[in-house]
């Protein structure tokens, strides 16, 4: 597909130095966007940590010459705090915006927004609202560990702008149409339009370098099992340790591996010490780092616990997974099942202890499944080129 190279976009994501999926898929769907047009600012949050420490050294990260990141800072207290900031800049940009096309100074073609809270003052404004597209990655209210009444008041801020973003917005984007349907019925309305289908996904050429890099690994003497993501409560890493428990003295060289981090670190390194389990958590890293580690990885392991959310979209860390050749034992969801098959694409588990335990003890054992699954995950991570994603926002602007 040629370049747009006349159009202009304007993007307001939440994280885009972050370590987390989420900022990963975001930063790279973006810097892949941005070699297609002519210019793209984008609107960002970051923690004051993050900018006065160490840390601000992710904020030097290579990218484009046309792109330009505007990093606003903003105490991250509580997630209500968060979600207020991101309609209180929305308001703020919007104004800014508007005024500045009215004086001809600032030509937008696109405005890609992740979430609804970060759409609200666009959606206000007839002529930016025209030109919006509103990716919903997830339900808000379902992955938050807060008080009932927090949660409660969340969750009606959250269903208001859904509902205004599905009214209003040019258009829908959804990591699958599966979750879609669920999404428009929990929220009782409909977009007049078929949702944009933009799924988590990979940059081969970063894939390609990450797989020929020489390891700075030492002399392997362990089996080592992984488990790729934020360590919070939906994500099972809790599971996948009780599941270890199980068959860890019948594969005495079982190391587990938590390439991530999250609030649940504490009481995951609890449990691994009080289990005897040998473990490593890594904690935050570049998504280059993190990449490396998955080439030490004999098995992937992702027990995620149901919920409206993880039924409904593919994880990036599969996707992830498989372009590394690194077989995947991931939960049953229905967003997989009608598309994948068990035992040749991946293996299925239900998030439970003794059936984790099972599907790792059966995949150690087995090394032609262990091949399998290998060779068949670089060929479906191909179909998850971010090049392509980004075309598919594109031509939603004819």
């Amino acid at each position: 597909m040629s370049p747009f190279l006349l159009v202009r976009v304007l993007a307001f994501i939440p994280s885009f130095f972050g370590s987390t999926g989420d900022a990963v898929n975001e930063r790279q769907l973006l810097i892949a966007l941005t070699k297609k047009v002519d210019k793209c600012y984008v609107v960002t949050l970051i923690g004051f940590k993050q900018l006065l420490t160490k840390r601000r050294t992710v904020l030097k990260l290579q990218r484009p010459k046309n792109l330009t990141i505007i990093p606003i800072p903003v105490p991250q207290v509580h997630p209500l705090t968060t979600f207020l900031a991101m309609v209180s800049i929305s308001c703020f940009m919007s104004i800014i915006v508007a005024s500045l096309n009215a004086l001809g100074r600032m030509k937008t073609d696109l405005i890609y927004t992740r979430t609804s809270f970060f759409s609200i003052g666009f959606l206000t404004f007839k002529s930016s609202a025209k030109k919006t597209i509103v990716k919903i990655p997830s339900i808000t209210e379902e992955e938050l560990i807060v008080s009932i009444p927090m949660k409660l008041l969340i969750r009606k801020l959250a269903s208001f702008l859904d509902r205004l973003a599905l009214a209003k917005a040019r258009k829908i984007a959804v990591h699958d149409i599966l979750f879609y349907k669920k999404f428009v019925r929990l929220r009782s309305l409909k977009h007049n339009d078929e949702p944009l289908e933009i799924p988590p996904g990979v940059d081969l050429n970063l894939i390609r370098k990450a797989r020929s890099l020489e390891g700075r690994w030492p002399m392997r003497n362990s089996t080592n099992i992984g488990f790729l993501g934020s360590l919070t409560w939906w994500q099972g890493a809790d599971i996948l340790i009780q599941a270890i428990a199980l068959i860890k003295n019948n594969y005495p060289q079982i190391r587990l591996y938590f390439i991530g981090d999250g609030e649940l670190r504490p009481e995951i390194e609890k449990m691994c010490v009080a289990l005897n389990i040998p473990y490593t958590v890594t904690g935050f890293l570049p998504h280059e780092e993190a990449l490396k580690y998955l080439k030490i990885i004999d098995v992937m392991v992702m027990p995620r616990r149901k919920t409206m959310t993880t039924e409904s979209v593919i994880p990036l860390k599969l996707i992830e997974s498989w372009a590394m050749r690194v077989p995947v034992i991931v939960t049953a969801h229905e967003v997989l099942k009608h598309k994948y098959k068990d035992g040749e694409d991946v293996l299925y588990v239900e998030p439970f202890p003794k059936d984790v335990a099972n599907k790792i003890s059966l995949l150690l054992s087995n090394k032609s499944l262990r091949e399998k699954l290998s060779s068949r995950g670089v060929l479906l991570a191909r179909e998850f080129s971010y090049d392509a994603i980004a075309n598919t926002i594109l031509k939603s602007l004819r």
